[in-house]
């Protein structure tokens, strides 16, 4: 598996895990603190961590 491949890998698991957290959000099977708790740390993630994780990648 190469670099790409493994961003790749990971950015699909993030949106795979937020479509999750919205059907069970829907669904009303965890509460909207939850909800927004799982919002925030993917954000972070992707804004804050990603990049080090592609700048480390890449070298």
């Amino acid at each position: 598996m190469n670099r790409k491949d493994l961003l790749t890998l990971i950015g699909l698991g993030f949106v795979l895990i937020l479509v999750i957290n919205l059907v069970l959000f829907a669904l009303r099977i965890i509460k909207t603190v939850l909800f927004w708790v799982i919002i925030i740390l993917a954000a972070v993630f992707v804004y804050k961590l990603l990049p080090l994780i592609k700048k480390k990648l890449t070298k």
